[in-house]
């Protein structure tokens, strides 16, 4: 018998969109809800009897979310689907560390095949649903008090496959996680230290995913942008002052930037995780008092450069050589 606690995703980068590539990479995840749904036409003909429906698949397609927490290795391959340009991790100093910079001025281009092992419930054997043409739809990133950094990913797939073997399964290079204590959040350089509880940033992307091309088995059509990219965010604070308020009175435009740090590579390295959301604007609401206890604030803020060169950038230094 196995559950949930046996399943495994593998993932490889295709060379063509839609073409599979055998899944050579495992993560760690919290979970994924990736539906993949067939359209199906019902005719309402005449003449043929009351309950008399014809009907014929038409296209399919799927889409849904990866979860997991942020690891401090490996996490380089997915974040590369974010954007169309090619990262090569860079040393630093004679040391293990590894830096990778992620900048997002290009829409995703990059497409996975993936590799779901599901575990049946009556059997120890796991059974391979594969999804090619796997694009990425954003990332969202979020903490809470006693917990880690985690991510969260949309994803559109194309195909669906039932007939492949199992991947041969390679456990995930040695990794920990970005703990609450590491995390810091500055606005305009400065440090913000009336953080209490919850917080998120959420990049996403606006593509289409309702294209058939007509004659191709009804498979979707390489996703394209089809709006501006969004990038906002939302953390809890303690109210001590009208500092958070007054950003959105005083019209401020400034970075945010979201910093992980873990345990220490070799001497002043240390693993990173860090995403910066360039010339933000801030809608924060004012203070309410609700009750008898502290009061709080939700502080919330949006991306808007007004040039097209300050794009969101994620900074992910490891001991990983190659992405």
């Amino acid at each position: 018998m196995a559950s949930g606690n046996d399943m495994r995703i593998g993932l490889s980068k295709e060379t063509t969109y839609g073409t599979r590539v055998t899944p050579a990479r495992f993560l760690a995840i919290n979970g994924e809800d990736i539906n993949y749904e067939f359209n199906r036409y019902f005719s309402p003909a005449l003449g043929v009897g009351r309950w008399a429906r014809p009907s014929v698949t038409t296209t399919s397609a799927g889409s849904g979310p990866i979860n997991g927490d942020v690891p401090t290795t490996g996490f380089g391959f997915v974040l590369d689907g974010l954007h169309g340009n090619t990262v090569t991790p860079v040393q630093q100093g004679a040391t293990a560390a590894y830096l990778q910079t992620h900048t997002l001025d290009t829409p995703p281009s990059k497409s996975y095949s993936i590799q779901v092992q599901t575990p049946p419930v009556a059997s120890s054997t796991l059974v391979p649903l594969d999804l090619y043409g796997t694009i990425l739809g954003g990332i969202t990133l979020s903490w809470s008090a006693a917990g880690v950094l985690k991510w969260s990913i949309p994803t559109v797939a194309r195909e669906l496959n039932t007939a492949q073997s199992l991947a041969t399964y390679v456990a995930p290079t040695a990794w920990s996680l970005f703990g609450f204590q590491g995390g810091a959040l500055t606005i305009a350089g400065s440090p913000i230290a009336d953080i209490v509880g919850d917080g998120s940033i959420t990049i996403g992307f606006n593509l289409r995913d309702d294209a058939f091309a007509l004659g191709t088995s009804g498979l979707m059509s390489k996703p394209v942008e089809t709006d501006k990219p969004t990038a906002s965010g939302s953390f809890n604070a303690d109210f001590n002052d009208l500092t958070h308020l007054n950003r959105v009175t005083g019209n401020t435009i400034a970075d945010v930037v979201l910093t992980f740090t873990g345990a220490t590579i070799a001497g002043t390295y240390k693993y990173f995780f860090e995403i910066t959301l360039k010339d933000c604007v801030f809608t924060s609401p004012r203070p309410t008092v609700n009750g008898p206890g502290p009061v709080s604030q939700s502080v919330t803020f949006t991306s808007a450069p007004s040039v097209s060169t300050n794009v969101p950038v994620i900074r992910y230094q490891s001991t990983d050589t190659t992405l």
